[in-house]
């Protein structure tokens, strides 16, 4: 028997025959998992000593305890009587199995075998994982935890701190297929029974340092020291502040305001010889072991937080202050160390933030020396960093965190401290004087050298936000100098400087277009101020002619703008003046003159009084949008166009509507329109984006009734007709329906849309020919147009079915439709049967057919009804092929969770939207074929291999293939008891065709549902959906699932008791007759009882 072990063992680690290695590893998992074995296990691991089969061993135990597998042949065999289980004598069972693989793993791992550190590593975590799946059952876990510390800590310390690393590690691991209530129930007991324990060992081990630091220790033994700060950061990090309903909702790690540590953490948390190792092994392995440094930061981090009110006297607090403060200085006098590597410097400030927030400043004065050294030396901080990195525009600029902790200094002065006490003095003076530091560097210096070419205008903006944010407060704090330092910036602006010019508009629009800035400069123009004392009105001038400055460099055609960076941040001013301003935009009738009431907008008039009409700064705002045109850059071209929609849309808003149809700009956009050819958007590059101009094009001049609307259609259409009447090409027809496309989308009125569908049919109707269909299949470009006008046509609200005057020429157009989808599906069948591999456009494509059918379905915008009474076969052939294409691409989109989800999705809505079709219309195929669908789903999540990361995926899958195959055999049982003798005899006749030629795959379906069950029998969304599926499938025959779950049942738990038994005939009597909501609820709530029985 050894012999074998040994051999199949070699063979499992062997690169052989797949199916002869997975025969190995099933006899191999039979012998682990039989407890009579457990004495042939313990030789062949303490006796034998070979590392293979060791490895695999372990290995199989560890994947078993993965996917749920339970240990069978007990010494304790009777756990079931006749009536209930005997929960205690399946702990008694589960307790005794761990104590003895626990006490064979810690005996080979004290014995010298010179083993590969991989073998070890298995055994360790198998034994924490096999803890950890089991914590619930053991009966007095604690005395476990007792025999691991005294049998490992005397003899081995490594195996001591690598056993507990992995078990805390195990227990704070949430699963999704246990749930919430379990992995909650583990974590606090395991906080209230061993816990406490584990710690008072490892500060012992502390204590026992006596002065020799871990530094030191690494260069002797570098492995223990690795796990030993391991263990230590797992105890930290632990989450002591678990909610009582979702893992998403607990206050876990970094982010948590304060760290609620137990109270017996309080000994280890104040010992200074604890929090002094820390902070000198924080600065001592940064050249050495970033990683160990990292980690004792983030120890360091947790302890700031923590409660001041687990201290229990002012000396303890006080004492714990002044270590806190001291290590502080201690890493900042080290600051050589750390300010070139900008992660670990980041980290040291968010550290000296969470001291200063939790810790304050009112206690300042009992350690003022220490206090003052830290000012001097985190001023040089900031020096040296200004010098090293700048003040660049990025996503990580180290300025940010060490402005947020001047920041957190400023603020605790101000809350505990007077404003005129010498020390708040000296922290906003130092401030001060950083921020002009900062703004001159930005300015002088080309900053702008991180932003890649691919870099859009809404990234490069919230770039710009985050690295200036931290300045806002600092910068209304004396405003009126700091304007003045941008004006001195404008004056020393020699020449064509474009970046600096960019610097300029960068810092106008983070500051002075900030709302908190605006309302701050509003000041004194308050409406609500009666009876308060008047603030003192700042100067505003430098702020109007900064606005000038900017309106006027844009204005300037003959100013350089060749950079990139020039134009983006022209475009982040537009976007940022124009939302502060045009919402106080107005036309006053009496003088017939386009007004803004803004503040804001009031200075830029004190500036320049040609600025007094509005209309003219829109013209040039606009101007500048439309000459992005002429650049060809893709995301200046979005931003363009979204910031050109938005301004039409707020001045049709605010002025009258036969004002906006007369005034400039709307002629800007009408000129726009008409040479829109000699723009970039003609290029094939950018024709879809020319959806988005004729989308603006609707909102200016087709979307009210009271509009000349059809002559505006006319000449639009007109306009867009011509890139096929000229030469029908491949780019001319892609211009055409993407033109199309922009109109469609944008129309909300019913009468309006009527017209344009009418329109535009002759047209489509020549365009869409059998003949031009092939051609659009076979091409991606033109197949993915034609699929995005058909989801405009259909997902416009006005093509709901209440709108009646408009079904007639809707489907005419489906009619069109349907024979492009049914040719583009046969073409997608046939490439998947001929190619080996299909490429990412072709899955994509596929995608977004998927969805366009789903919407079209799960919207019910279209009857299908409406064929069957022209007699129109079309609708057949369609959902023929859309079973057939989901049958075929299921496995392909499988793993693709964006893809997935849309070929489920549209699974559900088209056999839903198909049910009467189903029942008279379909031969058997297409149920075989939907429940072939449905069995491959069901078989695909009992092996899906990637772990937690699916596990919600496969839930709303599987409660998705439930609803749907409940509501195809609820409607098949339903029609077979009412209606027409005909009829009757026909559905009836269908389900016993179902119940004979498809019995195999019905019963498979049930079968692995029940497997599911046992896969995760403790998550509560896999558990909800099985009864449905189970309901869903019995109601075709009853009896004979009946019959079958029964069998099921005695298989899995062996004698079968009479509560089950009753269990089961109550929920399949609830299926005789005719079926009610009621029914099904009963029969669903007791087969919930029975699978709990089950597994």
């Amino acid at each position: 028997m050894k012999a074998s072990i040994h051999q199949n063992s070699k063979v499992a680690m062997s690169v052989g025959d797949f199916n002869k290695n997975q025969q190995v590893l099933e006899l191999l998992r039979n012998f682990v998992l039989d407890y009579s074995n457990i004495e042939l296990f313990q030789s062949l691991i303490l006796e034998d000593g070979n590392p293979e089969t060791t490895f695999v061993l372990y290995s199989i135990i560890q994947k078993s305890l993965i996917n749920g597998d339970h240990f069978t042949n007990f010494p304790h065999q009777n756990v079931n009587t006749e009536y209930f289980y005997n929960e205690y004598d399946h702990r008694l069972n589960i307790t005794e199995m761990c104590t003895k693989h626990i006490e064979i793993a810690l005996i080979y791992l004290q014995q010298s075998h010179n083993h590969p550190n991989y073998v070890y590593n298995q055994v360790i975590f198998t034994i924490a994982l096999l803890l950890r799946k089991n914590w619930a059952d053991i009966l007095k876990i604690e005395d476990i935890i007792s025999s691991i510390i005294n049998s490992t800590l005397s003899m081995n310390k490594i195996v001591f701190f690598k056993i507990f690393e992995n078990i805390i590690s195990c227990i704070r691991q949430y699963s999704y297929a246990s749930g919430y209530i379990e992995f909650r129930k583990i974590l606090n007991n395991f906080q209230t029974l061993s816990l406490q324990r584990i710690l008072k060992v490892i500060h012992l081990q502390i204590q026992q340092l006596q002065g020799e630091s871990l530094i030191k220790l690494y260069g002797q033994n570098k492995v223990m020291v690795e796990s030993f700060i391991n263990l230590l950061y797992q105890l930290m990090n632990l989450n002591f502040n678990l909610s009582y309903y979702e893992i998403d909702i607990d206050d876990e790690g970094k982010d948590s305001q304060l760290t609620n540590f137990p109270d017996y953490y309080l000994d280890l948390i104040i010992d200074p010889i604890f929090l002094k190792e820390l902070f000198q092994d924080t600065i001592g392995f940064i050249n050495i072991d970033q990683n160990l440094a990292l980690l004792c930061i983030g120890m360091l981090q947790r302890i700031a937080c923590v409660r001041l009110s687990i201290f229990h006297n002012k000396k303890c607090k006080g004492g714990f202050r002044r270590v806190m403060w001291e290590g502080l200085l201690y890493l900042y006098q080290n600051q050589d160390q750390f300010i070139k590597q900008v992660e670990f410097s980041s980290e040291i400030h968010s550290l000296a933030v969470r001291i200063i927030n939790n810790l304050t400043l009112r206690k300042i004065a009992k350690f003022q020396i220490i206090f003052d050294n830290f000012f001097q030396l985190i001023q040089q901080v900031y020096q040296k960093t200004v010098q090293l990195y700048g003040v660049k525009i990025m996503a990580n600029s180290p300025i940010v965190k060490l402005q947020e902790l001047w920041n957190q200094i400023g603020y605790q002065g101000s809350l505990h401290l007077p404003s005129h006490d010498g020390l708040n003095v000296q922290i906003n003076q130092a401030m001060q004087n950083q921020l002009i530091i900062v703004l001159k560097t930005f300015f002088q210096q080309n900053q702008f050298t991180e932003i890649s070419q691919e870099c859009s205008v809404k990234k490069f903006k919230k770039l710009l936000d985050l690295t200036f944010m931290p300045f806002h407060c600092l910068f209304k704090s004396r405003i009126q100098d700091n304007i003045t330092l941008i004006l001195q910036m404008i004056e020393q602006l020699r020449g064509d400087n474009e970046y600096q010019s960019a610097a300029v508009i960068c810092l106008t629009t983070v500051f002075l277009l900030h709302t908190s800035s605006t309302e701050y400069l509003n000041l004194g123009f308050e409406c609500y101020s009666f009876g308060q004392k008047e603030e003192p009105k700042p100067n505003l001038d430098g702020q109007a002619y900064i606005l000038k400055f900017i309106v006027e460099l844009i204005m300037n055609s003959q100013v350089q703008k060749n950079t990139r960076i020039l134009k983006m941040t022209i475009l982040s001013f537009i976007e940022s003046f124009i939302t502060t301003t045009i919402d106080s935009f107005c036309y006053e009738q009496e003088t017939k003159q386009f007004k803004n009431l803004s503040q804001l907008y009031s200075q830029l008039i004190r500036a320049d009084q040609r600025y007094h009409n509005y209309l003219l700064v829109l013209e040039t705002m606009l101007e500048e949008c439309f000459q992005v045109f002429t650049y060809g850059d893709p995301f200046l071209i979005e931003f363009s166009l979204k910031l050109i929609e938005y301004i039409y849309q707020k001045v049709k808003k605010y002025i009258p509507r036969k004002v906006f149809k007369a005034c400039s700009i709307t002629d800007m956009l009408k000129q726009f329109f008409l040479q829109l050819n000699i723009t970039c958007l003609n290029t094939p590059q950018y024709i879809k984006k020319r959806a988005l101009v004729f989308k603006i094009i609707t909102i200016v001049w087709v979307d009210d009734c009271s509009d000349d609307y059809v002559s505006a259609l006319v000449d639009i259409y007109n306009q867009i007709k011509q890139n096929i009447v000229n030469e029908i090409n491949k780019v001319n027809i892609l211009k055409y329906v993407w033109d199309l496309i922009g109109i469609a989308s944008e129309i909300d009125v019913d009468n309006i849309y009527r017209t344009f569908l009418r329109i535009i049919y002759p047209d489509l109707v020549k365009l869409l020919t059998p003949e031009n269909i092939e051609l659009f299949a076979k091409d991606y470009d033109s197949s993915i147009a034609i699929i995005t006008l058909f989801k405009a046509i259909f997902y416009n609200k006005n093509t709901r079915l209440s709108t009646e005057n408009i079904q007639l020429i809707l489907y005419q157009i489906y009619g069109k439709a349907m024979k492009f989808f049914i040719i583009l599906i046969q073409q997608q069948i046939q490439t998947a049967k001929t190619q080996q591999k299909l490429s990412d456009l072709q899955l994509k494509q596929v995608s977004k057919l998927l969805a366009l059918m789903s919407q079209i379905s799960g919207q019910k915008k279209i009857n299908q009804g409406f064929f069957i009474i022209y007699n129109d076969q079309s609708f057949m052939d369609l959902f023929n092929s859309q079973i057939q294409l989901i049958l075929i691409y299921r496995p392909l989109l499988q793993h693709i969770p964006k893809y997935k989800k849309l070929l489920y999705e549209c699974f559900d809505c088209i056999c839903q939207d198909h049910s009467e079709t189903l029942a008279y219309k379909c031969e058997l195929s297409s149920y075989l074929d939907i429940f072939l669908i449905c069995k491959d789903t069901l078989n695909d999540i009992i092996y899906d291999n990637q772990g937690e990361d699916t596990i919600n995926e496969n839930c709303a899958t599987l409660i998705l293939i439930g609803t749907l195959l409940s509501n195809i055999a609820t409607f098949l049982v339903q029609e077979a008891s009412v209606g027409d003798i005909n009829d009757l005899q026909t559905i009836k006749n269908k389900i016993n065709t179902i119940n004979t030629q498809g019995k195999q795959l019905l019963y498979e379906i049930f079968n692995l549902s029940c497997q599911i069950t046992l896969l995760y029998p403790k998550n509560s969304k896999m558990i909800f959906a099985i009864p449905e599926i189970l309901y869903a499938i019995s109601i075709l025959n009853p009896s004979d699932f009946e019959t079958l779950l029964v069998t099921l049942v005695t298989n899995q738990i062996g004698v079968i008791s009479n509560p089950i038994i009753d269990q089961i005939s109550l929920a399949f009597k609830n299926l005789e007759g005719e079926l009610q909501i009621s029914n099904k609820e009963d029969f669903v709530r007791r087969i919930k009882i029975v699978l709990e029985m089950y597994k």
